[in-house]
């Protein structure tokens, strides 16, 4: 009998591709945009936000107004329906976050309106900003956190009211 070799060169191959592909992503820092695309892109902002995020001490974590005011939770933001909201977050800690509007203060919460910087698998490293640009279509009370795991849970988190325009 003789032996087929292709599943055995198959595996060498996709194992090649997986390590050029991780050593690409790690020597050469290419990363995918941490601005999503919108479906507001090319509409002007009405309301624009700078908040600042990192580590308020070793196991809490929080939003500020700047880089010396960081808060657990961090300040409360308000929209209206009828905005279309610039937010720019800077991460002024020392490890990685992202940031994200959902509707709940915890790891795992479903993201409202596209509205999210960076993510818990691709997050913002230390001292690097993103920007979102987004409509708050629905009145209510949510909430904005760092998808981080464990990051919401130690305090990095705050509230979003949006009223109706």
């Amino acid at each position: 009998m003789r032996k087929s070799y292709l599943p055995l060169i198959a595996i060498i191959l996709l194992a090649a591709t997986f390590y050029s592909a991780t050593m690409i992503v790690l020597v050469l820092n290419i990363q995918p945009p941490l601005i999503p695309t919108s479906s507001v892109s090319g509409k002007t902002p009405t309301v624009n936000v700078l908040l600042y995020e990192g580590e308020i001490t070793g196991s809490t974590y929080g939003f500020g107004n700047s880089s010396t005011t960081l808060t657990s939770p961090g300040p409360t933001l308000t929209f209206k329906t009828t905005d279309i909201v610039n937010i720019t977050v800077i991460n002024v800690g020392k490890m990685p976050h992202a940031f994200a509007i959902t509707d709940a203060a915890k790891t795992g919460a479903k993201v409202l309106f596209n509205a999210e910087i960076a993510s818990a698998s691709n997050p913002l490293p230390p001292g690097q900003q993103g920007t979102i640009i987004f409509a708050p279509t629905t009145a209510g009370s949510v909430y904005y956190i760092c998808p981080v795991p464990g990051h919401a849970e130690s305090g990095m988190y705050g509230s979003v009211t949006i009223t109706s325009g």
